[in-house]
């Protein structure tokens, strides 16, 4: 037994030193990053994100900008491992890097900044590299739902249509829908149904007759792949459409409305056609 025992406390010893030595541990990484800077280091995040048995960081290099104005931060995103270290981009970002895991992948996430918005710039590792994943610059402020869904609100300015001036106006901000399927990112994109097909399924009835007796008209219909469905709808002020929505959650055969806290704007089909992947209906609306 104690022959064992000290085998075993060998073979740890023997770990930990290998580990030590290694030269993406990380204090090997960040001396690399130290030798290629001359800002400071604000955040460093240090991981196997692609769980290949190799580690890699990304690091936020910068300042902080005026905190009481709640200015964010400037400066760069660098990528490290062994193989030395690069810088990726530089900009000013409502804050530091946030680090999200979908399925077996760890992605570095950055929140660009905006003056009335901003976008995430997302990043992840694939064969040992840096890569900008399809999702960089669609929306802001990511979400995750669970480990392979997540959000991303967009920020816009459509209210009401301001026929004067022949454009949009109001300030909103709406959730939507994105998933990684273990490759690539892609959003639900949504199938336009009619009001009638709504109908069919348990609930609906209740949701859309409270709507038009507040004298509003129901605009387009989206169903997506994760059973959310998006109805528009609006009423008539002055000459102009002020433009609302509701957001239900199909399951099985039955709609819930999901409470939020605003309900202004109107939803498109897709925030991000390119990457969207629309759904077969289900039968219920067939």
């Amino acid at each position: 037994m104690r022959r064992i025992t000290i085998v075993l406390l060998g073979l740890a010893m023997l770990s930990v030193l290998t580990a030590c030595g290694r030269k993406d541990s990380e204090d090997a990484l960040r001396a690399m990053l130290e030798a290629e800077i001359t800002q400071p280091i604000l955040a460093f995040e240090y991981g196997d994100y692609d769980y290949d048995g190799a580690y890699e960081a990304f690091a936020f290099v910068g300042e902080e900008q005026d905190p009481e104005m709640d200015e964010g931060y400037q400066g760069e995103l660098w990528f490290v491992n062994a193989g030395g270290a690069e810088q990726l981009e530089a900009g000013w970002y409502w804050g530091m890097i946030d680090v999200f895991t979908f399925g077996k992948n760890k992605f570095a996430v950055l929140n660009q900044y905006a003056v009335t918005g901003g976008c995430v710039s997302v990043w992840g590792v694939h064969a040992g590299e840096p890569r900008h994943e399809n999702i960089s610059g669609v929306g802001g402020g990511l979400r995750q739902i669970n480990d392979s869904d997540f959000t991303l609100w967009h920020s816009t300015y459509d209210l009401t249509y301001d026929t004067e001036i022949g454009h949009g106006v109001g300030h909103t901000w709406k959730d939507y829908w994105f998933f990684w399927d273990g490759k690539a990112f892609h959003e639900y994109g949504g199938v336009n149904i009619t009001e009638t097909q709504l109908r069919k399924s348990e609930g609906a009835a209740e949701i859309l007759e409270a709507i038009l007796a507040d004298g509003e008209t129901i605009g387009d219909i989206f169903y997506r792949g994760n059973g959310i469905i998006n109805v528009n709808h609006n009423y008539n002020v002055e000459a102009d459409n002020i433009f609302h929505h509701v957001i239900l959650q199909l399951n099985g055969t039955d709609v819930t409305v999901i409470e939020i806290e605003a309900d202004e704007g109107i939803y498109r089909a897709a925030l991000a056609p390119d990457i969207a992947v629309y759904p077969e209906l289900p039968e219920i609306f067939n």
